[in-house]
Formats: C-alpha cells, structure tokens, sequence
C-alpha cells in the first residue's frame, strides 16, 4: 500500500496517535501511523512511546535490519520486521528485503550476487548460443558492449568479424553482412538496432529464413539497442538478452577499470610516474562512474562516462610523460574538457570534474599521496597511492578501498539519501507491475470511491479560490511585481481548471455518463496510487505524492490571493517555493533597484542573507517602494542539501546524521551590483538553488552566496567549498524537499 500521500481518512488516525518522539524525524513518524492501521499494528505507536529508549536504540543502529526490535516485536515475523524498517528506516529496506529472499527461497543468496566478470558471463552465454540464437545487448550509459564482443572474438577465433553502426540507409549493407555471415561463419554485430524499428521486422524474418535453410554453424549475430517499446517482441524472445552496467561499488569499478592494462606491459613500467598516475586515473575513473549511483546528489545529468575515456586518458598521459616534467595542467584539460567532460553537458559538473582532477592530478601524487578528495577534519578514511612495482600488488591494494561517501568528497548523508530513492523506485515498481483489474494495493471499490471522493473534496475548494479575472487586466504602470503577480494568478487560474475539467470528466465516465478513455483510466489509476496526474505535474516540477502535492497547491493558492490586495509590492514574506516560475521574482527584486538607482538590469545580482528568524519571527511589513528596494525581501522557501548551518554565526557547518535537508526560514535576498573579482569576499561558497531535489539546466533558479568560514585555496575548489575544510561535493539549496508542504 502506498504511504506516500494519506487520505483525509487516515489524518484522523494521526489526531488520535502519540505525538511523534524528539529523536525520529517526523516523517517516518507519519509512515508509523500508517503502519497501525494494519491487523498487528494497531498498538506500534504506543509501543515506541512507551519504550522509547530501546526503540531510539534500534532506530539509530548503522544496520538495523540484523539486529532484533525491541520489547515484544524481537518475535514478530521477519515481514513484519520488515515493514517497520520500511517506516523507520527506509534506507535499510533494499538489505532487509535481501534478508529476506536468503531465507524464503532455496539458495537464496545466489539472487543477491551477481556476477561482475563480463568475460564470464559472455563465455557462459557463447556456449547457450547458436546460429539462430542472437545476443542482444541493452545499451545502458556509459556501457561499451563492441569492446566485450571483441575481447570474446579474439578468445573463440571465428573466421571473421564485423560490425555495423545502424542508421538511415544502412539497411542494404546489414543484410549483405548477414547473408554472407550466415553463409561462410562470420560473426555480426549490428550496433544501435532501435534507431531502425522499421526494419527490425525483416530482420525477424531474415533469422527464420536462416533457420529454415541452414547454414554454417559458426555464424553467430550480436545486436545492441536502448530500451524500446518499438523493438518486435519476437526477436526479443529469440534473443539472449544481456546488458553490461558496470557495478554500483567503487572497490568492483576501479578494480575493473585497472584490470583494462595488461599486467605484463605494467610490470615492465619501471617509470613509478607512470604507475601512481596510471593508478589515480582508475581511481577517478571509479569516483566520476559510481558517483552515479547517488543520483541527482552525484551528477546534475547522466553521463556515459565509459572505460573507453580511461584508456583514451591512459595514451594521453603516456604521450605527455615522455617530455619528462608532467606537464598536469595540459593533461587535466585533456582529461576533464574533452576525455571525460566531453560527455559532460551541465556547468556544475564541469566545475566538479575539475575539482576532482585538480586534487588527485598533482606532483605529491607520487609521495604516496591520500587519494580521498578534501577529506574533513579528524576523517580516519584514507587511502593512498602506493609505489609497488607490480600489477598484482596494486589489485590487493584496492581491496583496501573504504565504500563510503566520504571516499567520494560527499556527506556521510548521502548513503543515505541514496538508499531511500532506492527503496522509493523498487516499491513503485512493484505497485506498477501489480495488475490493475486486480485492484490497488488491495483495495475494493468502496475504498477507490473513498479516495477519489477524498480527492474530490479537496479541489473542489480551488474553483472559489480562484484569482479574480479583474485584477488581471494589462495595465501599462504596473510594477515588476504586479507583472509576477499576474503571471503567477494567470498560470494558476489555468491549472485549477485543468484539475476540475479532469475530475468532472472522471467521474462522469465512472458514472457511465462519458467514455473512458486510456487517459481517464491514466488519471483513475494515478489517483488511486496517490500519485499526481501528468497532465497536473505538467504545471511545475514537483517530486511530492498526490496529498501533499494538493496541500502545496493550496498554499500557492492562498499566497497569491494574500497579495492580491496590493500586487505593485512585494509580499511582506515570499514563500519562493510557491511560485511556478521562481526567476521571475528574483528577477522583479533586480528590476525595481534598476528603476530605483538607474543601474543597467545584468550589472546587477541577487545576493543573498541567512537571517536564522523563522516567518512567524517577522513582527512588520518592509516598507513600501523607495526603501524597499535597498533593503530586500524576506523569503522563505530554501532547504539546505548536504551540509547544516549555525544560525547564529551564519556559517555552514557538517550536517547532522540522518539530517538530510535543511530548512534555512528566512532568507533576505536583495539586488546589488557586481563588484570586481579582487574586491569580492572569498569566505563564501557560491551555492547553485534547484526547484527540487532532482536537479538540472531546467530546474536551477540562481546562485546564492552562503558564509563559510576558511577561505578556498583555488578557484575549483571555490565551486564545491560547503564548510571548514570539507569539500562537500553535494552542498546546494532546495525550493522543494520530498515530504515538504
């Protein structure tokens, strides 16, 4: 059942329960309340308010899921063990669940590990194959599948092989290669099959042919493609199906990316240069790969950084190694502009991928340099470059390799972050892989009436809060601010239109009275899944469930008819977060002190203050027009990722465990001109803001400046500076935090 959004049913139960204890954050308090609803849960909250200390004991262990529950839930079914990780520990559930499948099925653990050799696996699916039995790789980023095909072409030796990158006009000379590969043994790899679904159909045809005739029985096909919903299902179920992800751990990717470089050419290196180089350009190479897994905390964008950029980098060090001083300004270019960054699209990753290179790519490299980037203070985690001189020796060395976040320059918070969206995509795909004549999580239709009555109840109340048309006619004095506030109530109106016209529409189809149609069944379905509607999401980006998205939407609402009385100012606090388009705002606060001091609009930036006051705090409204400008706007809204704040230094600080996000309250944002880069003050970390959690080109709304308390030593490492000498690489602020209203 989902427990991402409630009905107003269950916020009855909330009323009646415990209030949620000091030490568990209260969303996984409001999970716990769901939890009781459930035949064996009803007395859960009472049991952790009653046994609170053994509970918070638990509840704070680093692996929960292998030690009992407290009092009398140590006996309670590993099931129902497993729910209450799901609610109290969610980062825990994917380990629980693999508890789990140990002990439920026979060889168990055979499904938890897999296999990480792509030369074995290929080996084994080489002996399943057969002339009509093709391989078929599902391309996935940063995967190279031609480079596996050839390492098994050299192995079995067939008499020939080729390969065909698939596109417009390509389709005459595949078919000649696999006619004549059909008819002598060759071997044939036909890359990026789903650029031509047209004619995957004649493939399908051309292999039953084969069949059909016979021939020689060392030809073998290979086809790569992306995920297609066009690619025929019969040449899917003909095929054995494989794709080549690296793995998740960074001990498994470096140890990989080293295995790349033949040991006997390595050990015959007598230039220690070349080694210890060699070697933390694997380790970056693991960093910049697995730095994936966390995320939108990892990478603004997903890159298909691959181990053909490793070797590229391996020759481009080699070639600069024979002038003999290491030129590493020339090689970190190479690497981080065109090797690695090529692939790089967004500007917050290029700084990052810098930053990186900047640390690791330098002379005390070769001095058994400590290769974990910008450890913090009193971090115990290291892990060196050596100075052995064989291939074998540095393989035991990565061994050694710690998995934790810091060995990435990241928060410890990060594990965390990660593991929650994990264990948030698997429940979703398992509700989606649920069939939907079968009901939603095991609702009957009394229960479907209730929730999209719920629903209904709830924007229904939209359509008499909605902006007067009046206040939105063209006026040619209006002030920037009016002019947002226009725009904001105009896209608003529109929305709460678009969400009544689908209900209505909904449920006359459920009442017989309309069609029902794939789209209504769509929005049938998210309703049900508490999930928003696509065609609502479309509004703005949002990474709430359907509850608390319309809770959010309500209190845009209620902002916008606050400000309605007098438009031409800003509001006395802005809630930045409510607007659909955040820039514009910002961009009204540099056009008023344009108008005001006559300064041209781009000599002009939004610098920004952490006051610590919470909105309830700000006793009077900024005064109107002239000093208002100078002085600034309070707005709230901002959420802090990756590090924590001393509201009364203002400075940023660790962040503490398991506190993911941070709400900043009140923060002064005010127009002022640029200054000069020699008068600017370093002791400020320049913080990129998103929309949500979920980051990117379209979802950045502009830089703030945070104090921080030592001053960068470079520029690169200016970019990724959150706090002291930490070198937070995930730091940045949130208009939208997940559970956040």
């Amino acid at each position: 059942r989902s427990t991402q959004g409630v009905s107003s049913a269950a916020s009855d139960v909330y009323k009646r329960q415990p209030k949620s204890p000091d030490w568990m954050q209260e969303k996984h308090w409001q999970l716990c309340q769901s939890l009781t609803q459930l035949e064996g849960f009803e007395n859960l909250c009472n049991e952790i308010e009653k046994n609170g200390a053994r509970f918070k004991e638990w509840y704070n262990e680093l692996y929960p899921e292998q030690v009992p529950l407290p009092s009398e839930w140590k006996r309670a079914p590993l099931f129902h063990m497993l729910l209450i990780l799901r609610c109290m520990r969610r980062d825990r559930t994917t380990y629980g669940l693999a508890k789990l499948i140990n002990q439920a099925l026979e060889d168990g653990e055979k499904f938890n590990r897999a296999e990480t050799s792509f030369a074995d696996i290929m080996t084994k699916s080489y002996k399943m194959s057969s002339p009509h039995t093709p391989f078929f790789f599902i391309i996935s980023s940063g995967s190279a599948p031609k480079k596996i095909v050839e390492e098994l072409v050299a192995q079995v030796n067939p008499k020939g092989f080729r390969s065909l990158s698939m596109g417009q006009g390509v389709d005459k000379d595949a078919e000649e290669d696999l006619k004549s590969g059909h008819k002598e043994g060759i071997w044939v790899f036909l890359e990026n099959c789903h650029l031509m679904p047209r004619w995957l159909p004649k493939l399908e045809q051309m292999l039953d042919n084969f069949a059909a005739e016979g021939g020689n029985d060392r030809f073998r096909l290979f086809l790569s493609g992306e995920p297609s919903d066009k690619i025929p299902i019969g040449l899917l179920e003909r095929c054995i199906k494989l794709t080549c992800e690296p793995p998740q751990e960074l001990k498994a990717n470096v140890s990989m990316a080293f295995k790349n470089f033949n040991a006997k050419d390595f050990d015959t290196k007598s230039d220690e240069k070349y080694r210890a180089i060699l070697f933390a350009l694997c380790f970056f190479h693991g960093l910049v790969v697995v730095r994936k897994r966390f995320g939108s905390s990892g990478w603004n964008g997903n890159y298909p950084f691959n181990l053909q950029d490793l070797r590229d980098s391996a020759k481009v060090m080699e070639t600069y190694l024979e002038g003999g001083k290491v030129p590493w300004e020339d090689m970190k270019y190479i690497i981080g502009e065109i090797m690695y960054g090529g692939h790089i699209t967004d500007d917050w990753d290029r700084k990052l991928c810098k930053a990186y290179l900047d640390f690791l790519m330098k002379d005390e490299l070769f001095e058994e340099y400590d290769l974990i980037p910008y450890p913090a203070k009193g971090t115990t985690i290291s892990f060196k470059c050596p100075k052995y001189t064989t291939h074998e020796a540095y393989f035991k060395h990565i061994d050694g390799l710690p998995e934790t976040p810091i060995t990435f320059g990241m928060s410890v918070n990060a594990e965390l972050n990660y593991r929650e969206d994990q264990a948030d995509t698997l429940f979703r795909t398992l509700q989606d892989l649920q069939p939907k004549s079968a009901g939603i999580g095991g609702d009957d239709g009394g229960d479907k009436s209730d929730k999209f009555k719920d629903v209904k109840d709830i924007v229904e109340k939209f359509e008499s809060l909605k902006i007067p048309a009046d206040l939105l006619k063209a006026d040619e004095n209006r002030s920037p601010y009016q002019n947002v506030f226009m725009q904001e109530s105009d896209r608003m109106n529109t929305l709460i239109d678009v969400i009544l016209r689908s209900i209505n529409d909904l449920e006359a189809a459920l009442n017989g009275q309309l069609t029902m149609t794939d789209q209504l069944e769509k929005l049938q379905d998210s309703l049900l899944l508490y999930r928003v509607p696509v065609k609502w999401k479309d509004a703005y980006e949002s990474c709430r469930g359907l509850i608390p998205w319309l809770t959010n939407l309500n209190f845009r609402i209620e902002q916008l008819n606050s400000w309605k009385d007098n438009p031409s100012i800003s509001p006395k606090i802005l809630y930045l977060n409510y607007l659909f388009n955040p820039q514009s705002f910002l961009t009204a606060i540099k056009q008023t002190e344009a108008q005001k001091t006559k300064t041209e609009l781009n000599k002009l930036y939004i610098q920004t203050e952490v006051t610590g006051r919470a909105p309830e705090n700000i006793e009077s409204a900024i005064d109107t027009s002239s000093k208002k400008a100078s002085i600034g706007v309070n707005i709230c809204g901002f959420s802090l990722e990756g590090c924590g704040i001393d509201f009364n230094s203002k400075f940023l600080c660790e962040s503490e465990p398991k506190k993911i996000i941070l709400p900043l309250n009140v923060v002064m944002c005010k127009a002022a001109p640029f200054v000069a880069e020699t008068k600017e003050d370093k002791n400020y970390y320049m913080c990129p803001v998103y929309k949500t959690k979920d980051r990117g080109s379209t979802r950045y709304v502009f830089t703030a400046q945070l104090k921080t308390k030592d001053t960068p030593q470079t520029v690169s490492y200016t970019h990724l500076r959150a706090h002291e000498t930490r070198e937070d690489l995930v730091c940045r602020l949130l208009l939208e935090k997940k559970n956040q209203h």
